[in-house]
């Protein structure tokens, strides 16, 4: 197989109801897995392992600035000790339906808006998770807004075993309108590609402004195909908004 390098020039860093993406310039995640011994006498002289409890740590940094909660330092500082903030990580700028995401829930655990004299005003926050680091999808991009009802191009990400959850994460970051304007999203399921008879998997609660939600339902779920719809109401109403979704462990 030939080698495909992908170097990292842009990418989509969501977090709660702020599109980082023009603000940072690194992110890091990992996922691990606590080594728990056996080694006995048994082993051959080789140390033997198992995973133990599983666990969610990142960081990113960038740029400070100010103004309402899209921006970093509103929302990182109200943020900070919130553990239901939804975070998805995409690796291509502005992205289309269907690109590679991951997704999280996570605890804003530090906060760190820091520089010096002549020097560029920067930020960095640390993230722990609280919930499974998912390998999903975008199944709606952030750049367009959207101003009426609408639905998404179906992906077949696959049937929810037992053991398995969907997770969905939405980051509602920019809107604007009059007479109320709201936005609520749905994730649904159907057999396939027709969606003839769509199945509601996850209902976010109605968006009225900037907002983040995570949600998840517990499978089994045999439908393969996956689709985002959202309604929108209100007087000259516009929501950016994106959404992520993948299957993980319950």
């Amino acid at each position: 197989m030939a080698l495909t390098p992908l170097v990292l020039m842009d990418a989509d860093i969501y977090l709660g109801s702020a599109d980082l993406s023009g603000y940072s310039n690194k992110l890091e995640v990992a996922a691990t897995a606590d080594p728990l011994e056996y080694t006995n006498f048994g082993s051959g002289g080789w140390k033997q392992r198992l995973g133990g409890e599983w666990d969610l740590t990142g960081s990113i940094e960038g740029f400070w600035q100010a103004g309402d909660l899209s921006q970093p330092d509103d929302l990182l500082q109200a943020n900070l000790g919130v553990n239901t903030l939804p975070a998805t990580f995409v690796p291509t700028l502005g992205g289309t339906v269907g690109d590679l995401a991951y997704l999280t829930k996570c605890l804003e655990a530090r906060y760190d808006p820091s520089g010096q004299v002549g020097q560029l005003m920067a930020f960095a926050v640390d993230m722990q998770g609280n919930a499974p680091l998912v390998r999903g999808r975008i199944m709606q991009p952030m750049p367009t807004p959207r101003t009426t009802t609408g639905t998404g191009t179906g992906q077949q990400i696959g049937a929810v075993l037992a053991t398995q959850r969907m997770y969905a994460n939405l980051h509602v970051t920019a809107f604007s309108g009059s007479a109320s304007p709201t936005l609520t999203v749905k994730l649904q399921s159907n057999v396939d590609n027709t969606f003839s008879a769509p199945t509601d998997r996850v209902v976010f609660n109605a968006a009225t402004g900037l907002t983040s939600q995570a949600a998840s339902v517990l499978g089994a779920v045999t439908d393969q195909w996956w689709r985002v719809i959202w309604t929108i109401t209100g007087t000259t109403p516009s929501f950016t908004f994106a959404v992520s979704a993948g299957i993980g462990p319950k």
